[in-house]
């Protein structure tokens, strides 16, 4: 039988859980590795997960999988609605595996275009509306994050102007780099600490022009699903060996953003800033282009064939998509995330007397019948109904004296409109009789 009690005010407790997991990245020839983990082969596919090496699979969702679905390739007659497609009759000479694309293609989520106009964000309204009705728009599983490296050289171009040619009317769509994108949050930052500046008398990270203060810049970017709300201060550090050998190492040591050449002592570099963290955003921007081998190695980290000195500017270079794959320089980042989970404890109190009935068809004796009449004046149930005893005994018979004894398996958390928000489920079920009083101890994350 289900009963409802409310909660008194020294029975919820709300809390702030703040954790700080610690994230840990190796590069090296071309690759990243995420807390030293490597993927794992399935049956199916080299990676279990569907996901390279250093990369988090969000929810982990279609696991071993090879192949996808085309939703493209339909087959004459067939519908492009998937949902008719699927119940299409038997007999057509359609089946749904003509979509698959491979032996074992994992799920993917589509929206068939209607009048709902439902549509996701990465579909944009010029091509919603030119596509037809019960056109499908897709999206793969899974969806998937990793660390990321972008190289701005001195003389790149950091963002482009859209603008309109007037002869011919067509319109020019400009376009900025990630760096170009960070230039108010890193002024806004600036105002605890000056290294944040976008532009200043020494440098202007926004310009294409060295003789106005361009300079190179390497821009690391961390998605927050690694982190949580912010990366710790005082947490980030940064390393970069040559064939094994540090040469170079960066820490946040006064937790203001500043990342500082900690080591090796009297390497090139040391003791100056490399660069700036920006802890909520998740990015690290690296000014640094002194040589941190003394002269002493080269490598084609930008470009195929043009060797350079290893630099701050360089870390981790070999993960870009457009970088050669250096094999004498390897790097790891470490950090800490600071997540804040908010959390209800509840303690859900069974009193004396209590709860010691139940609607349970196995509560009553079975020898006993419950209902006596039923018919269209009315219901009538035995009120001499007997309740099963259970109590255990040495002996079959007689059996130890009557107790009434039920068992609690479930506790359900409902809202103050009494809508059922959570259910709380016992490994083992307790038993319950009227000289025993429990306290359950609950704790919801909200």
């Amino acid at each position: 039988m289900a009963y409802i009690f409310k909660f008194k005010n020294n029975e919820k407790i709300v809390n702030l859980v703040k954790a700080n997991p610690r994230v840990s990245f190796f590069f090296f020839s071309g690759s990243a590795y995420y807390n030293n983990q490597y993927a794992h082969s399935g049956s199916f596919s080299d990676s279990s997960l569907g996901v390279p090496s250093g990369y988090i699979s969000l929810y982990e969702q279609n696991i071993d999988r090879t192949g996808s679905i085309d939703f493209d390739d339909v087959p004459v007659g067939a519908s492009m609605d998937p949902f008719s497609y699927a119940v299409s009759p038997a007999g057509a000479g359609f089946s749904p595996t003509d979509y698959y694309v491979g032996t074992n293609p994992g799920a993917v989520t589509f929206k068939v275009k209607d009048g709902t106009r439902v549509n996701f964000k990465t579909v944009s309204t010029k091509e919603f509306n030119a596509s037809a009705g019960g056109s499908p728009f897709t999206r793969d599983y899974p969806l998937s994050s990793s660390v990321q490296k972008y190289y701005y050289a001195d003389t790149s171009n950091k963002f482009e102007t859209s603008y309109l040619v007037e002869s011919s009317d067509t319109e020019v769509t400009g376009s900025v780099t990630y760096l170009a994108a960070l230039k108010n949050t890193l002024n806004y930052h600036a105002r605890t600490n000056l290294n944040y500046l976008v532009s200043s008398s020494v440098r202007d990270l926004t310009s294409s022009v060295p003789a106005n203060g361009a300079i190179d810049v390497g821009l690391v970017t961390i998605p927050s699903i690694f982190y949580g709300n912010s990366i710790e201060k005082g947490t980030v550090n940064l390393k970069f060996f040559i064939t094994g050998t540090l040469i170079g190492e960066l820490q946040d040591t006064n937790r203001n953003g500043d990342l500082i050449q900690v080591g090796p002592a009297g390497s090139p570099g040391s003791g100056s800033v490399a660069g700036v963290a920006l802890y909520e955003e998740g990015f690290l921007v690296l000014t640094s282009s002194v040589d941190l081998s003394n002269g002493e190695h080269t490598e084609e980290y930008i470009t195929a064939g043009v060797s350079v000195a290893p630099s701050w500017v360089n870390f981790a270079q070999t993960i870009s998509a457009s970088a050669p794959n250096t094999k004498n320089s390897s790097f790891s980042l470490d950090f800490s995330g600071s997540t804040k989970t908010p959390t209800m404890t509840l303690f859900a109190t069974a009193n004396k007397g209590d709860l010691n009935h139940s609607n349970n068809p196995t509560y009553i004796d079975k020898d006993t019948q419950v209902l006596l009449s039923s018919g269209s004046l009315g219901y009538t149930q035995n009120p001499d109904t007997t309740i099963k005893n259970i109590v255990s005994s040495s002996y079959p018979d007689p059996t130890g004296s009557f107790t009434k004894t039920t068992y609690i398996s479930k506790i359900g958390i409902y809202d103050k409109n009494k809508n059922l928000i959570a259910i709380a489920k016992l490994a083992t079920p307790v038993k319950k009789t009227p000289h025993r009083d429990f306290t359950f101890k609950i704790k919801l994350d909200i």
